[in-house]
């Protein structure tokens, strides 16, 4: 059942990536698509492919020995030999899952980080984008706080106006400044963040994109520990534990040595065969109490990861809820939309001065710029949603 849509609605079309436009209205597709141009995630392939070689590596049996003994005496004498040791058979059905196993989790573990690199795609989008809003409405409020200011000076030049409310825009003035400096320092690095991820190719925002979960808290639960990848590879670390007990309870069990002797001396030759079995008195010892403790740790390792992404996902759902909640009413409300319009004809009504309009104004912008922090944490905490479910 698919209790969770993510899109991106025509106007709100994601991406520009190189040189070409390339749009989609898919934010998961687009999530994807970036990273996989990442150097991260390529890094995270080349990981995983290794970890996958050695986890098939080293399941063979023993090499075999063979050896020369030549003896410097009378006749010419020597002796060759062949050997080969077998672990029992179950010893190497066990390597052979616990290998298997291991490749499951190397899989589980190259996805979660994929999801990571997704991730750290969609905190610099989702910034980059808070950050250039950011910019556009405080841009207008410092041209609006210069007015002001300008209109300040004018009337203490006047007479109309004293000093200390000219020093009051110009400190409102520089507030608003250091706001915009830090907007745009923040813009610059989610940006570079971007372009790094993207491959060194730039990505320019175009708007947040929508989320529709139809779900229950308990749904949505579910559906995301179904797909954590980290809790995964827990429980497959139980499965791996299991089979450890019982390779190492196998492990007792006798090798078997198997081998050929041709001793020569002289013209006169003797073959021989050999067959023998190795005794684990010691080299086993204590093996399977170590598999016992491994066991014990994975499975509470297990618990301890599902008890977490339980709690995070719970507080994720009721968080995206109470904000989208509170998103819902501030769009809702209409009575300050047409703020400006009003300010606007009080000013050319005559009923305010053109200061107490601009200084008006300056209100209505920090409402916006409130309203916009909600939208960005409304897509954050949509944007995880999703990428637990991705």
């Amino acid at each position: 059942m698919n209790i969770f849509r993510f899109t991106i609605g025509a106007a709100l079309t994601l991406a520009t990536i190189g040189a070409a436009p390339a749009q989609t209205g898919d934010y998961a597709s687009f999530l994807s698509d970036v990273a996989s141009r990442s150097p991260q995630l390529a890094a995270a392939q080349k990981g995983h492919e290794a970890i996958v070689r050695g986890l098939r590596t080293g399941l063979a049996p023993d090499d075999p020995e063979v050896g020369l003994e030549y003896y410097f005496a009378g006749e010419t004498q020597y002796e060759i030999s062949v050997e080969q040791a077998f672990d029992f058979p179950t010893v190497y059905h066990q390597r052979n899952k616990i290998s298997k196993l291991g490749v499951s989790k190397a899989e589980q573990e190259y996805l979660a980080a994929r999801r990571g690199v997704m991730a750290a795609v969609s905190d610099a989008y989702l910034t980059l984008n808070y950050a250039s809003e950011r910019i556009t409405i405080l841009t207008r409020r410092r041209d609006d706080i210069r007015q002001v200011v300008a209109l300040y000076r004018q009337g203490v030049e006047a007479g109309r106006n004293t000093v200390m409310e000219m020093r009051n825009a110009q400190m409102l003035l520089t507030e608003i400044e250091n706001s915009l400096t830090l907007a745009e320092t923040e813009r610059e690095e989610a940006a570079a963040a971007l372009a790094q991820l993207n491959g060194g190719r730039k990505v320019s925002p175009q708007g947040y994109p929508r989320f529709d979960f139809t779900g229950t808290q308990d749904e949505f639960v579910r559906a995301a520990l179904a797909a954590d990848y980290e809790l995964q590879a827990a429980a497959i670390d139980t499965l791996i534990a299991q089979r450890e007990l019982k390779l190492s309870r196998n492990e007792w069990l006798p090798k078997l040595k198997v081998g050929y002797k041709a001793e020569i001396e002289g013209t006169k030759g003797t073959n021989a065969l050999l067959a023998g079995i190795s005794l684990p008195l010691w080299q086993n010892s204590g093996r399977t109490r170590h598999a016992r403790s491994l066991g014990e740790a994975a499975k509470a390792q297990h618990a301890a990861v599902e008890a977490s992404a339980r709690t995070r996902l719970g507080s994720l759902y009721a968080r995206y809820r109470s904000l989208s909640a509170a998103l819902e009413v501030r769009l809702d409300d209409d009575s300050a939309q047409d703020y400006p319009d009003l300010l606007q004809s009080a000013a050319e009504a005559g009923n305010i001065t053109s200061i107490d309009a601009l200084m008006g104004l300056g209100e209505w912008y920090a409402m916006k710029d409130s309203q916009m922090a909600l939208e960005y944490e409304v897509a954050a905490a949509g944007a995880a949603m999703a990428l637990c479910l991705m």
